[in-house]
């Protein structure tokens, strides 16, 4: 355990900056606080990210066999977006354009699964928010969220849901870039980022209780 005899101060405020430190009012002791809260809702939210972008892509495959999500043997994009024939909204097909350029660029082979891989959170939650998708989502929503209770109708229900992972995506650009969360609710993301797992998996939720450490940390820090 860390005691402040082990902590040089001044050699702290050097190597993190002083300007990061006075957002934490200079307190080491809620610094590390909030680095292990970061730490613990990091495989959360991963496990929560893999999950979508995979859910997703699988229910679209069901749903539509014969059609292209990503479009892999197009080569001329930007002539197909201006033909108007486009499936994707133009925020999305942007975000897939860029990965597919990048690929090309380092001479990696185009698949699914690496445009997969490669398309960030914001892609796969603008699938989600934007209504360009709703006949998408009437099609392929039980399949992605197959433990979530539908309320009145499908679309409702979606833009709740919607609202959820949006709320999560920027939380999860903060933990992901460092930034502090320990003032930005932690326990109301945390039901969130567990409850939005247990709609597509159940498996993938008993996963990330299994590493989940939140509780004590909470814990903890009251003490």
């Amino acid at each position: 355990m860390i005691t402040k005899e082990h902590l040089n101060s001044t050699e702290l405020e050097d190597i993190i900056s002083k300007k990061r430190l006075s957002t934490y009012n200079n307190d080491l002791a809620l610094y590390i606080f909030n680095a292990k809260l970061s730490e613990n809702f990091f495989l959360l939210l991963q496990n929560l990210e893999v999950g979508l972008r995979n859910s997703i892509y699988n229910a679209f495959k069901l749903k539509y066999p014969n059609d292209e999500l990503f479009y892999l043997y197009e080569t001329n994009l930007k002539k197909r977006y201006l033909s108007k024939k486009e499936f994707h909204s133009r925020e999305c097909w942007k975000m897939l354009c860029a990965v597919k350029y990048n690929l090309t660029k380092q001479n990696i082979i185009i698949t699914n699964d690496k445009i997969i891989s490669e398309l960030n959170f914001g892609f796969w939650t603008k699938l989600l928010t934007d209504k360009h998708y709703a006949n998408m989502w009437r099609k392929i929503f039980n399949d992605v969220f197959p433990n979530k209770v539908v309320e009145l109708d499908i679309d409702k229900t979606k833009s709740l849901v919607a609202k959820d992972f949006n709320d999560l995506r920027n939380f999860r650009n903060r933990v992901f870039h460092f930034e502090p969360i320990f003032n930005k609710k932690p326990k109301l993301y945390h039901q969130k980022v567990l409850n939005s797992t247990k709609w597509m998996s159940l498996s993938l939720y008993e996963i990330s209780k299994e590493f989940d450490n939140f509780n004590n940390i909470i814990k903890k820090d009251n003490k």
